[in-house]
């Protein structure tokens, strides 16, 4: 019987990101590789990827990414997606069988654009219209689940180790300027299809190590104002308080942040400039209910960028590095070392205070 310092026992789930600061696209193999050393991180029961700048042929587009349980659920679901969009390409996302995916479902993709005159007769901006879309198939239309929905981006997840789904999605032969990637070590929620990271909506993306004590509080929040919660596990509701907090209310990054991961009051206090204490108190007064507690290190991706975070304890691992234009993330420094031996500048962010990533204009934090 093995005891206590005689086997590994890691913090659950690995995270890496990989980021170009002047936008250059890169393989998705090095995001593979990444995931390798982390492999006891994972148990199998989920790993996922996603990529942005990866569709600029279809930019202009939203790529719906979905999973059906089979080919009438599809062709169900397609009709529906034709009352509302313009559908300017349909195709089964490219796979390779190898045996350590199985019982895979239909994994399809959709370049739609939404038709003005429903945009027009519900008075919505497109991205409210696409957020409700997705919301109202992954509620009502049972077998069917969109997992990315995001322009000129994708998320690509399933059962299994990362480094297995990366070899499963053949993404090696995709490229975009920026990675992120999840190995899974489920806790308290089912392995399935749909509850692997990255966690999606729009282009937002999550993958998340830790567990959320606040879910419910969190979630009764966040769904009052037309989210739901419907994959079966937390991390989906950091998605939607991110989409909540900074297109829907306008926040920007840094403030967003310090919603999730607020500072202590005692901290608050502390604070000796008075614009800036009385911000952090009505951050954190008017969005009590959107503090997440528990253990957790995340990191957001969107159109342009990433955002990595700890909680305000750091009670979960995460290291940053750089190389030329190039910045790293991930739960351990093997795992940047792999996309970049020669990476430095090897840090570990503070806990609540958020790493910002940009596209162009360097990063700051």
């Amino acid at each position: 019987m093995k005891i206590e310092g005689q086997v590994r026992i890691p913090s659950g789930c690995a995270i890496a990101a990989v980021i170009s600061k002047e936008g250059r696209r890169m393989s998705g193999e090095r995001i593979i590789e990444a995931m390798k050393p982390m492999h006891d991180r994972s148990n199998g029961l989920g790993g996922g990827f996603a990529a942005y700048g990866i569709y600029p042929e279809y930019k202009d587009f939203y790529a719906l990414h979905m999973f059906f349980k089979d080919r009438d659920t599809r062709k169900s679901c397609e009709v529906f997606l034709k009352e509302r969009f313009e559908i300017v390409k349909s195709e089964h996302i490219p796979t390779r069988k190898i045996p350590e995916i199985t019982d895979e479902p239909i994994v399809w993709r959709y370049f739609v654009d939404p038709l003005k005159s429903v945009l027009a007769s519900m008075q919505l901006d497109e991205k409210e219209f696409v957020a409700r879309t997705v919301m109202k198939i992954n509620i009502e239309m049972p077998g069917c689940y969109v997992f990315s929905s995001g322009k000129n981006m994708g998320a690509f997840k399933a059962v299994g180790f990362p480094e297995d789904v990366g070899r499963f999605y053949k993404l090696e032969e995709y490229e975009g300027y920026s990675w992120t990637a999840h190995g899974r070590y489920p806790t308290n929620t089912p392995g399935w299809w749909g509850g692997a990271h990255p966690f999606t909506l729009l282009d937002w993306s999550v993958v998340h190590n830790g567990e959320i004590s606040s879910y419910d509080a969190n979630r009764r929040f966040i769904e009052m104002f037309g989210y739901k919660c419907t994959l079966q596990t937390d991390t989906e509701v950091i998605t939607y308080i991110m989409d909540y907090l900074i297109r829907v209310q306008g926040l920007t990054l840094k403030e967003a942040a310090n919603v999730i991961a607020a500072p202590f009051w005692n901290t608050i206090a502390d604070k000796k400039d008075e614009a800036e204490r009385e911000k952090y108190t009505y951050l954190r007064t008017l969005f009590s209910s959107l503090l997440i507690t528990g253990p957790f290190s995340i990191v957001l991706g969107f159109n342009g960028g990433l955002m990595a975070l700890n909680d305000r304890l750091k009670l979960r691992s995460m290291v940053v590095g750089e190389k030329d234009d190039k910045v790293f993330i991930a739960s351990e420094e093997a795992a940047i070392r792999m996309m970049e031996p020669e990476a430095e500048n090897i840090w570990a962010p503070a806990g609540g205070e958020p790493v910002i990533v940009k596209v162009k204009d360097g990063y700051c934090l």
